[in-house]
């Protein structure tokens, strides 16, 4: 049994992917409308959230030592 934290941004995975989408969003506001299609631009960004980056999240947080 491991006690966590109340809050700890390194072992919680949904950081490393809110991350992931405003590093995407921030480096393509430049070329794409935010005001036109929010819709369209968020679920471009989410789509750069792969099993291999959630993979890698979960090894870097410790939950599986492999």
């Amino acid at each position: 049994l491991m006690f966590l934290p109340p809050y700890s941004p390194d072992l919680n995975l949904i950081e490393e992917s809110f991350s992931t989408l405003k590093a995407h969003l921030h480096h393509h506001t430049h070329h794409l409308h935010w005001e036109e299609d929010p819709i369209n631009m968020l679920l471009e960004a989410t789509s750069y959230i792969t099993a291999g980056k959630c993979q890698e999240w979960i090894r870097h947080a410790g939950y599986i030592t492999m």
